[in-house]
């Protein structure tokens, strides 16, 4: 039981297209990227109503309850 609460001590919440996501205390948008195994370079992200230069994604901090919306690129023809 104790090992639960110091578990979600090091989570928060986030909001990522809609859905709620338990994720790392000082996680970027590259981590959760990543998480989701996602190439940064086919994605656009907007935080909070701002979108982020993908060249920021590694430096970009999530915090709890943010908004975060993903939009990947798809090539094609």
């Amino acid at each position: 039981m104790a090992e639960d609460a110091a578990s979600q001590a090091k989570l928060m919440t986030i909001v990522a297209n809609g859905q709620p996501w338990h994720v790392p205390r000082e996680s970027t948008i590259a981590d959760f990227l990543g998480q989701l195994a996602l190439t940064p370079g086919r994605v656009v992200a907007m935080l909070d109503g701002t979108i982020i230069p993908r060249e920021r994604f590694a430096e970009t901090r999530l915090h709890e309850g943010c908004r975060l919306e993903l939009v990947t690129m798809v090539g094609g023809g």
